[in-house]
């Protein structure tokens, strides 16, 4: 690969350019001023440039503002002696596709750079010329989420940003698009990214317990309490504390959440002297917040400390490119799983599930797999072992009925379609076979059902 090297000091110039050659990373060259590398960008065919920001006369963001636009297949790596994420954020918002804080450890710009090298040739066609053909835009620390989509990758780039930064993190999106799998990724990738990382549902604690649960409580602070425990800010404390549905928070609890944030400092119920706590706080919600916020529901002052960093997470039918490949992900997963032979999708079952819109996003989409592989009889999972073109069943029609009724239709229709195997059915279902095993012999007792249950 062609690198350019962009800074006005000329000792990093010589250090940087020496250890990319001995790495054998490519042709180096250096420049020691932004007017000249502007004008060396647009002129030559460099793949990589590694851009200092503070720079005098003209800065490394005016070089990647006046030349990203007319050199859009450059990979800009930005390298600066401050950790400010405002510059972070408008350098990825121009196009850069990293930020790192001087000093930079040296394996860390080396992969770095082969990163953004693997980007440029995957964006031109180009089969990973750089570490031994393996292409991957996902940054480190989000390995786990699996994605083709370019919107998902840009929205990768600029997270990756912000999780080196303690500042708090807010994902909003709708349930199921996976956003403590991005919490996750953000904790990785942050600055104690050894340290706990504590999930909480807020919606589930209940207001009673809430102060006992977030602060903690010493023996005796209250009847039942027959030792002393760790509230989550403690036990988060050198990490990472994700709070889910942060939305459904009411609002008494909120100005006690809003202190702790501003002090960092608990109090343990049935003391007086606080605890320091060091903390980062990554939240989530599928709701609104400045709508509840107008509303009356949800602290402005609280949104305003939780959202210094913000993304919001696409539906999963706005990035359709990524159904196939989680849907692979999923198969090889749940067929381990079940110990089942299972190694593909049918490509009329694979068109069966790109087509849908999964109002509940990954979640459904997993379940929907799910519910393939303990259908499938054979290697190949099917549309109909998905539940599309069902084979010869009954047909059960959604009517105005009661809830029971509703459930027990639901249970007679998967056991139909299972066959009468209690086990895939029990799975399917969600409840234990003992489970099921009551409830067939409960409808076999009803007129209403012993026809359609006599085979099963």
């Amino acid at each position: 690969m062609k690198i350019l090297i962009v800074d006005d000091e000329q000792t990093a110039l010589d250090s940087v350019r020496r250890l990319l050659r001995r790495r054998g990373l490519g042709q180096v060259e250096t420049c020691d001023n932004g007017g000249e590398a502007i004008e060396r960008i647009k002129s030559n065919g460099f793949d990589v440039v590694l851009l200092d920001y503070l720079m005098p006369e003209t800065d490394g963001l005016q070089v990647l503002e006046a030349t990203k636009p007319f050199k859009p297949d450059v990979e800009f790596i930005m390298v600066t002696a401050m950790d400010d994420v405002a510059s972070a954020v408008k350098a990825i918002r121009l196009g850069a596709y990293d930020y790192l804080v001087k000093p930079v450890d040296v394996e860390r710009l080396c992969l770095t750079i082969e990163h953004a090298f693997e980007r440029r040739g995957l964006k031109a066609g180009v089969a990973g010329r750089a570490s031994g053909g393996r292409l991957s835009d996902i940054p480190p620390g989000f390995e786990e989420i699996v994605t083709a989509s370019p919107r998902m990758l840009e929205l990768l780039s600029y997270v990756a940003v912000m999780a080196r930064s303690d500042v708090p993190f807010l994902i909003t999106g709708e349930s199921g698009t996976g956003k403590e799998l991005l919490a996750r990724g953000v904790h990785r990738s942050g600055l104690n990214p050894d340290g706990p990382f504590v999930a909480v549902n807020v919606a589930s604690i209940p207001e009673t317990l809430f102060e006992s649960h977030f602060f903690g409580h010493v023996r005796g602070a209250f009847t039942g309490a027959d030792r002393d425990y760790k509230g989550y800010f403690e036990q988060a404390d050198g990490g990472t504390l994700f709070l889910d549905e942060i939305g459904e928070m009411p609002l008494d609890r909120q100005a006690r959440l809003l202190r702790v944030l501003e002090t960092k400092e608990v109090t343990r119920l049935g003391e007086t002297s606080p605890i320091q706590v060091d903390v980062r706080i990554v939240s989530a919600t599928n709701r609104d917040l400045s709508k509840a916020c107008q509303e009356g529901k949800f602290r402005m002052d609280l949104l305003y400390r939780l959202q210094s960093g913000q993304v919001h997470l696409p539906p999963l039918r706005e990035r359709r490119e990524d159904i196939p490949l989680l849907a692979e992900r999923f198969l090889q997963q749940i067929a381990a799983k079940h110990r089942k032979e299972i190694t593909a999708f049918s490509s009329q079952a694979m068109e069966f599930l790109t087509q849908r819109d999964y109002p509940g996003n990954i979640r459904e989409l997993t379940q929907l797999v799910q519910r393939g592989v303990l259908m499938c009889q054979s290697r190949t999972v099917t549309p109909q072992d998905l539940g599309d073109a069902p084979r010869a069943t009954p047909v059960f029609e959604r009517t105005l009925c009661s809830l029971k009724k509703n459930y027990d239709t639901h249970i007679v229709y998967v056991l139909t379609h299972t066959k009468g195997n209690r086990k895939a059915a029990a799975d399917i279902l969600g409840i234990t076979v003992r489970q099921l095993q009551r409830k067939i012999a409960e409808l076999k007792a009803d007129p209403d059902w012993q026809d359609q249950l006599h085979d099963l």
